[in-house]
């Protein structure tokens, strides 16, 4: 029979929860910076963008909706700002395939 002791190793059950609680925070941050980004680069695509307005209680996809034309070109600081936070998802994103297949550590 198997005794499971608590001897202040960080270990219960045969398992490190340490370092599963470590697992769970640095996925949280990454998945947040992540999807911070994504959401960051979108909204800077989107200035500039044409406003519409729509009356009281309308439908923003209705007939009565009035789409006015964009009044200035989007900024280019806005433009390379959302590239830059794309291009951190996608390096991300390949970090971590990276890591999961072993065949690229060889």
């Amino acid at each position: 029979m198997n005794v499971v002791r608590m001897d202040g190793s960080g270990q219960w059950l045969g398992v490190d929860w340490g370092a599963i609680g470590l697992v769970f925070v640095v996925g949280l941050v990454a998945t947040v910076v992540i999807v911070g980004c994504y959401a960051l680069g979108t909204r800077l695509l989107a200035v500039g963008a044409p406003d519409v307005e729509v009356p009281d209680g309308g439908d923003p996809e209705g007939p009565a909706a009035i789409v006015r034309p964009r009044r200035q070109p989007r900024p280019a600081l806005a433009t390379v700002g959302a590239a830059l936070c794309y291009a951190v998802g996608i390096a991300a994103t390949l970090y971590g395939i990276y890591l999961v297949i072993p065949a690229f550590h060889r």
